[in-house]
């Protein structure tokens, strides 16, 4: 059983650099779990404990960066 406390945490992507954040919701029982980038399938998060994540969504304030940088890209 959950109880009421969440808190919204931030993530980034150790293979591509895209942000993410997830809701935490602590848990009477032990869970476990991990959450995979949708841009390069990197393992983003992974967790095991008395809490869990949910509702993850990119932070899309500039996109990730393949390859070389754009010439006067105004950031």
């Amino acid at each position: 059983m959950a109880n009421s406390i969440w808190t919204i945490e931030e993530f980034t992507c150790t293979g591509c650099s895209m942000n993410y954040t997830a809701t935490r919701e602590e848990h009477s029982e032990a869970h476990a779990g991990h959450f995979k980038c949708t841009i390069c399938s990197g393992v983003v998060h992974a967790w095991s404990g008395k809490h869990h994540f949910f509702g993850w969504k990119a932070v899309t304030t500039r996109p990730p960066v393949f390859g070389r940088r754009w010439a006067g890209a105004d950031w």
